[in-house]
């Protein structure tokens, strides 16, 4: 149960620090862009969420596999622990650019420009306005996406596989303990997974409710 628990923790993390660059890049296009591309580009980053897992599962299994794109590559990479950060990663990034791009919206533009005519680059100009300034958007939804891939199950046993000591997550090991009837050890599952999404998710909370007082604030001093 504790394998499976850190397994779970160590995929999660995983899968939140490697989307974290992407979504943020994805989340400023679609902030600074309304054009057919962007509206392409944001329909490809959601549709995992319209999707069972299951079928975003497959369609990795078959993009990692022998007649995929990668087949000739063969990195090898199903039914190990990284397919279940790649799964996880895959279903929660639509989330977390949302999240991105909620936090990135509230941003001034024309404190970015004023940075950049002060001499700034766009990547200092990111990095000591921007980011500030959406702060608790971000951090919200690296928190929501940290949340989610704890929770994957679909497209990770698809992907990833059952398999206890490897690819044996705590949702897949509580979908095993309750195949064998065994309720006990199910429970104590549910709750730890409890306990961890709770805690995750009220910082979340916390943090939305914090942005959306700042947001207030700054819309009645402009008023």
């Amino acid at each position: 149960m504790l394998e499976a628990t850190l397994l779970s923790l160590q995929t999660a993390l995983i899968a939140t620090i490697a989307m974290a660059v992407p979504a943020f890049l994805i989340a400023t296009y679609l902030v600074r862009n309304n054009g057919r591309v962007a509206f392409i580009v944001d329909l490809a980053i959601s549709m995992p969420l319209a999707l069972p897992p299951v079928a975003v599962g497959f369609v990795l299994l078959w993009f990692f596999g022998a007649t995929g794109p990668l087949g000739s590559f063969n990195p090898g990479i199903a039914f190990t622990w990284p397919a279940m950060s790649i799964a996880a990663g895959v279903v929660s990034l639509p989330l977390v650019v949302r999240a991105f791009t909620a936090g990135l919206a509230e941003v001034d533009p024309r404190l970015v420009f004023a940075a950049r005519n002060l001499g700034a680059s766009q990547l200092r100009a990111t990095w000591d306005v921007t980011l500030p300034l959406a702060r608790n958007g971000i951090a919200a939804g690296l928190l929501l996406g940290f949340v989610r891939s704890f929770a994957e199950f679909g497209a990770t046993i698809v992907f990833a596989g059952n398999i206890p000591g490897s690819t044996q997550g705590l949702p897949s090991a509580m979908f095993s303990r309750i195949s064998a009837g065994d309720f006990s050890e199910a429970w104590t599952l549910a709750a730890v997974s409890i306990v961890i999404g709770g805690i995750a998710l009220a910082i979340h909370n916390k943090l939305v409710s914090e942005q959306r007082t700042r947001l207030a604030a700054r819309s009645a001093s402009d008023g």
